[in-house]
């Protein structure tokens, strides 16, 4: 290769420069954006863990066969909570696929 010609994605000193001078400069605003990140973060974290337990208390209820459960109802609406406890239960399968320890 020729010293005196560049590669032709090469970038020169000038154009970098130009770039490192437009470049967004570090701030402390991006501190307080990775402690809201944190925190939201934090929130879900505490959403998915709430979600699991209500979603596993009601598993038990609807798999414990007690009258409470399927007093008054139709068979439509047992079909219904049927359909709705094998969804949940391949939510709670998927989140433990996720590897959360939650």
């Amino acid at each position: 290769m020729n010293p005196n010609h560049s590669p032709e994605n090469a970038i020169s000193h000038k154009e970098l420069n130009a770039f490192l001078i437009k470049a967004q400069k570090d701030s402390p605003l991006n501190d307080s954006l990775e402690d809201n990140k944190s925190k939201e973060e934090e929130d879900f974290n505490d959403l998915i863990k709430n979600w699991t337990t209500t979603s596993q208390k009601i598993l038990l209820i609807m798999n414990s066969k007690e009258k409470v459960f399927t007093k008054n109802r139709d068979p439509k609406s047992l079909m219904a909570f049927g359909a709705m406890g094998a969804h949940i239960n391949m939510a709670l399968q998927a989140h433990k696929a996720t590897g959360s320890n939650q």
